[in-house]
């Protein structure tokens, strides 16, 4: 956008997307979270705003909270800390220029709690003057989207190839690993997911990957893709639209 086409927008919405620099096996790229965060929420907003809505888009942050990838090459990170700064600093440029409801969009698992952390930060400090969710790839794909992708990964599996394969095939190689491990823990409890903790990635995804990539489509990764979109899309008009008083987003007066 250039500063005229900026400065006429008046938007009601800033999307900021977050992805990651990091290993995605040998067959993804390391911008994997990137791609994926960018064009999830770059075409969430362009239909947005076809329907009626007025968001802004700001560009994805490539680097995310990545100490538990040290074990391989060039996993790019920064520290927690740094991530809750500059996360902070975006909500106050926002403000700063008339903006009041925020979507965080979030594709990268090493984030997640950083930024809910950030959520709680920026209340604090916004009480009552910014709204901000936090959401992500995959937040608005019903069950038989979801269903789509059978081998359970958490990465560089069935679902981020078959995403890929539809968003950036150009990216892709002419094959793709048959199956790669995903180790569990020894201690009970661990695996079951009854805590949370920080897994070490290359004892849990030697391969940097894991699951089932050679199950992924580009067909798959489309429908799933398009789902997601349209309900972000719809999310954010309704969000654009509503109006601001103290109280929101519930009622303004109580009952």
């Amino acid at each position: 956008m250039t500063v005229p086409e900026v400065e006429s927008f008046h938007p009601e919405v800033m999307v900021i997307p977050f992805g990651s620099t990091e290993p995605h096996g040998p067959h993804l790229p390391y911008g994997t979270d990137t791609t994926i965060a960018n064009r999830y929420s770059r075409e969430a907003v362009r239909r947005a705003n076809a329907d009626g809505g007025r968001v802004l888009c700001l560009p994805a942050l490539p680097f995310g909270n990545n100490v538990n990838f040290k074990d391989f090459p060039f996993a790019c990170r920064i520290r927690v800390e740094t991530l809750m700064a500059v996360v902070l600093d975006l909500i106050t440029f926002g403000r700063e220029e008339g903006v009041r409801k925020f979507v965080l969009v979030n594709c990268h698992g090493g984030n997640d709690s950083t930024m809910a952390a950030c959520t709680r930060q920026i209340f604090d400090r916004f009480q009552n003057e910014a709204f901000v969710v936090m959401s992500g790839c995959g937040a608005f794909a019903g069950e038989t989207a979801r269903k789509l992708f059978s081998d359970g990964s958490p990465h560089a599996g069935d679902y981020e190839t078959s995403l890929m394969q539809f968003l950036a095939p150009e990216k892709m190689p002419a094959q793709v690993p048959v199956e790669s491990a995903l180790h569990k823990p020894t201690v009970p409890g661990l695996a079951e997911a009854r805590v949370t903790w920080v897994r070490n990635w290359s004892h849990f995804m030697p391969a940097a990957c894991g699951g089932r990539p050679d199950l992924a489509t580009a067909e798959k990764g489309g429908e799933f893709f398009e789902e997601d979109v349209t309900g972000f899309a719809r999310f954010l008009v309704a969000l654009s639209l509503a109006p601001w008083h103290p109280r929101f987003p519930y009622a303004a007066e109580v009952a």
